[in-house]
């Protein structure tokens, strides 16, 4: 069984988007480079709706990953633009006995890292400890260990390979990869996030979830997470997009914008690549996210302050506030209910947990502590990440999570003061502006999906870039002559010259 429609419009918002990404190439082997690409994720659109079993189309992923690392590409850039195109609906096998691993794409992904590091060495960057992987190898720890009190063997390796392995797979082998062309990079991620922005505005046009046969053609209705209602604000569908939550689509494509944002201000105006823009900010606006606005209005407001243009950084806040309160879509009574929602989850989570808020109680959900927080859907919603943090790992979990975003800013200045070129500098301030961002919109998202995700790619791309610039900083220090002394030279005794 195949679902051959679906499968024809996602290639089709593929190729649309590919149009205008072979017009921004600098070099001819790029263009190859993007063909291939489009072939691998048109492939994955295709096994996707096929009745292919989800285990096996996860693995797929991973070799069609594997094949699009090349040694001319930064590898994050290849990561990004797949994380942004390939289907999250990752099928969970969250049961006890033999199937103790909940297998996701996120995961397959780490795997693919792995192979794409030992296939290409020769990216490979040589550098120290750093701060930030002391803090983050902490907070994995902290959580797994919270995560497992009180829990049998096989959740305990349940959380070890969905949360310890993956995590801290990807932000070692992104860290100590090259980047070499970080202009390449960005657009890597416009290029994936432009396309998903068109598939959320089919969604909500069309009113046709792409994605939402998945379950039936799978012949699995249990373990595969994939978008069973529709979602409605103001009477208008939200997408999903090849995301698993028109939240997480919302704050995803918000963090793409920032990017956008950047690649303009390095390559000027472009009509291809106001094209990809403006697919983003489409995609965004079909979510219906107020996190992705946020998120966008908030890393534009950073990008501008560290450029020194400090009107734009003053109005871009305000051009944001200005809509979530003008549009009767995204604010109203909607708007009322779910910031009361949160503003009670603030104060009474702690307060349902009490003395058990240090290293957190996973169980908090299942025996009702917190049944007052039950939505309209039946469900206790922690769209939060520091809360559900909490909930889970406890305050320590949460204090080491937050020294471990916080530790990205002290690289961006480290590479100031490495003298970088344009292109260095504009993705330092885009990594920059995305972390500033995150630190807002993850309170208003649920954990450990994919913008939680992309701060632990982000710091790892922050420590790379690092890693680069001081190496080639090194390098092109002038050597200084060696001091050698010498002894006066004797000339001895001189005979009169014979005539």
């Amino acid at each position: 069984m195949f679902l051959w429609k679906n499968a024809v419009v996602l290639v089709g918002l593929l190729g649309v988007a590919t149009l205008p990404m072979t017009m921004l190439v600098r070099e001819r082997w790029e263009k190859r480079y993007i063909a291939r690409l489009v072939i691998c994720g048109a492939l994955i659109a295709c096994l996707a709706n096929s009745a292919l079993p989800m285990l096996w189309t996860q693995l797929v992923f991973m070799v069609l990953l594997v094949a699009c690392f090349d040694p001319r590409v930064p590898m994050a850039g290849t990561w990004l633009f797949f994380s942004f195109w390939t289907p999250a609906a990752g099928s969970l096998l969250a049961v006890a006995g033999a199937y103790i691993a909940p297998i996701t794409p996120f995961v397959f992904f780490s795997l693919a890292l792995l192979l794409g590091f030992l296939i290409h060495p020769e990216n490979h960057l040589r550098r120290r400890l750093a701060m930030s992987d002391i803090y983050m190898l902490l907070f994995i720890l902290a959580y797994c260990v919270c995560m497992s009190l009180r829990a049998p063997p096989t959740t305990i390796a349940r959380n070890i390979f969905t949360y310890f392995i993956p995590y801290l797979l990807t932000y070692q082998l992104i860290s100590r990869m090259k980047i070499v062309r970080p202009e390449l990079l960005l657009r890597l991620m416009l290029f994936g996030a432009a396309a998903a922005g068109l598939l959320c505005l089919f969604e909500t046009v069309r009113q046709w979830p792409l994605y939402s046969g998945i379950m039936g053609v799978k012949a699995d209705l249990w373990t595969i997470d994939s978008p069973r209602v529709w979602l409605l604000r103001g009477g208008i569908s939200r997408a999903y997009g090849p995301f698993a939550h028109p939240l997480t689509g919302g704050a995803m494509l918000g963090l793409a914008a920032i990017g956008a944002w950047g690649l303009w201000q390095l390559r000027g105006r472009s009509g291809p690549l106001a094209f990809l823009s403006v697919a983003v900010v489409a995609g965004l606006a079909a979510t219906l996210s107020r996190s992705g606005l946020v998120a966008l209005a908030v890393g534009i407001m950073v990008y501008q302050l560290l450029r020194g243009r400090y009107l734009l950084a003053v109005a871009a806040p305000v051009a944001g506030l200005a809509v979530l309160v003008g549009l009767p879509i995204l604010g109203g009574a909607d708007a009322q209910f779910s910031t009361d929602y949160r503003l009670g989850l603030i104060t009474g989570v702690p307060e349902a947990l009490g003395s058990r808020v240090w290293l957190g109680y996973r169980e908090a959900i299942s025996e009702g502590l917190l049944d007052r927080f039950i939505q309209g859907q039946g469900i206790v919603d922690l769209v939060n990440v520091y809360l559900a943090l909490i909930v889970e790992g406890g305050l320590v979990s949460l204090a080491f999570y937050v020294v471990f975003l916080l530790s990205a800013f002290p690289h961006y200045r480290a590479i100031r003061r490495l003298d970088p070129d344009p292109a260095h500098l504009t993705l330092a301030r885009v990594l920059i502006s995305i972390q500033a961002a995150l630190l807002l919109s993850l309170a208003l998202l649920s954990s450990w999906v994919a913008p939680m995700q992309i701060s632990f790619v982000v710091v790892a791309l922050l420590v790379a870039l690092r890693t680069e610039l001081t190496a080639a900083h090194r390098a092109a220090r002038p050597v200084a002559a060696p001091l050698v002394a010498t002894l006066p030279v004797d000339q001895g005794e001189r005979l009169p010259a014979l005539r």
